[in-house]
């Protein structure tokens, strides 16, 4: 009896809650720490242990999966359409890796840059504990815990536009450009964009989350730095995100008012508070720095160049290499992230680990059943959002759920442009099993579940 109680305690919906707090809460911090260790040991290099403590928890997160389900009592527990995603992602995951054209590499060795099976355990893991933290509680504790992680990243990427760095970045910069803790301005971009729709919606639907006037007056002002660091980060696929964020509200907000006109009041007019702190920081930014120019600039000569195949920064190219190389690997694809094999017959000395465009990607490299299969898994998840907005009667319920499909969306929406790398991606997975439609699991972390299953 005290086994089956000290299982129920390590499988709880509380227990899978705090894991996943000590993880995407402990990322920003190693990563400091880590960039304190660079400056006075050059063998150690910045993101050293990201990689090793994300795939930790793909292990360990996985075990408490396996836990999950041998501790439940036949009968007692009914297998979900999100439980089924869960095996069926795994199943593809190990497939394409097992097949692979070259088993075993990962993003052509770059132990920093791949994803390998464990990372992608992690993932699977956080969406599947995502799909099972329910309580209210925890679930607005989650938004701030991504408005905490995000002031953490701003605060760094901001230092970063006027050229101070901790370390420096190990992948791409230039000068006075914000990368935060990713190593990547277009990762801390796409990441960027994602935290700045999490925020902007704590502030659109505060009356429903906080009574604290300090915090809904800090939340414009916490906005007003990230926006200019997303600019900072002379991302393009930041600008696409933002876009799709904004038409993501202008659609909710014009199908709600039919539905809930005392809640949208107040959160168009937020929204509008919002729309002009971003045009005073984009202001700011057009006359004082050469993040709008350079971009428009970078945008006009890729079309003019009159090469369709260079928009994009090679992007289009890209896209055709890796879509020539489905209809020989249609079944497994090339294998698991291993998007460079599909450059070996390249007439060009070019050769890209990643497909830039995060569905292309999947497609390319685990095939099209896995291709399909994510795809299903993003419509199931978001239509699922899309019921819970329109049918809660919680207001704070729905507030919530509302702020994280607005996060998906936005995530969404700049990864047709961007590539998956696991300091950003952990946060996507999470989300998609937060929003997904799930059955509930009770709450008392000494009963295994609840008697409704």
């Amino acid at each position: 009896m005290n086994l089956r109680k000290s299982i129920g305690n390590l499988i709880s919906e509380e227990a899978f809650y705090k894991t996943v707090l000590i993880l995407l809460g402990g990322l920003p911090l190693i990563e400091i720490i880590t960039e304190i260790i660079v400056r006075f040991n050059d063998k150690i290099i910045p993101s050293f242990f990201l990689p090793q403590v994300t795939g930790l928890f793909g292990i360990l997160g996985t075990l408490l999966v396996v836990l999950y389900w041998l501790a439940a009592e036949p009968g007692k527990r009914k297998l979900r359409i999100s439980d089924i995603f869960y095996f069926t992602l795994l199943f593809f995951m190990i497939l394409s890796a097992a097949f692979s054209r070259n088993p075993g590499l990962y993003a052509g060795g770059d132990p920093f840059y791949c994803e390998n099976p464990l990372h992608f355990l992690a993932y699977y893991w956080l969406y599947f504990a995502g799909t099972l933290i329910d309580d209210p509680k925890y679930r607005k504790n989650i938004l701030f815990l991504f408005a905490g992680v995000a002031v953490i990243e701003g605060i760094f990427a901001f230092l970063q536009t006027f050229n101070i760095e901790l370390a420096y970045s190990l992948y791409y910069y230039t000068e006075h450009t914000s990368y935060g803790l990713t190593q990547n301005s277009n990762y801390y971009g796409g990441l960027c964009i994602v935290f700045i729709a999490g925020i902007s919606g704590l502030y659109i639907f505060s009356d429903q989350l906080t009574s604290s006037k300090v915090w809904k007056y800090a939340l414009p002002a916490i906005l007003a730095v990230l926006f200019h660091t997303m600019l900072g980060s002379r991302a393009r696929l930041a600008w696409v995100g933002f876009a799709g964020l904004t038409v993501f509200y202008i659609i909710s907000f014009a199908v709600m008012s039919r539905r809930d006109k005392e809640t949208i009041k107040p959160a168009v007019r937020r929204s509008l508070v919002l729309l002009a702190v971003f045009a005073a920081v984009l202001l700011i930014a057009y006359f004082f720095t050469d993040y709008i120019r350079e971009a428009a600039v970078r945008s006009y000569w890729e079309v003019a160049n009159g090469d369709v195949e260079k928009v994009g920064t090679d992007r289009i190219y890209n896209w055709k290499m890796g879509l020539k190389s489905v209809p020989d690997n249609w079944l497994t694809g090339v294998g698991l992230d291993n998007y460079s094999y599909v450059f070996r017959e390249s007439p060009e000395v070019y050769s890209q680990a990643k497909a830039h465009n995060e569905y292309i990607h999947v497609l390319v490299t685990q095939g099209v059943p896995a291709a399909v299969n994510y795809l299903a898994l993003l419509i199931f998840a978001g239509a699922g959002a899309v019921k819970s907005v329109l049918n809660d009667t919680s207001k704070e319920r729905r507030a919530v759920t509302w702020i994280l499909l607005g996060m998906f969306i936005t995530y969404c929406v700049q990864a047709l442009f961007n590539g998956s790398v696991t300091y950003v991606a952990v946060y996507f997975w999470f989300i998609i099993g937060l929003i997904a439609p799930r059955t509930v699991i009770g709450r008392n972390k000494n009963r295994l579940f609840s008697s409704d299953l």
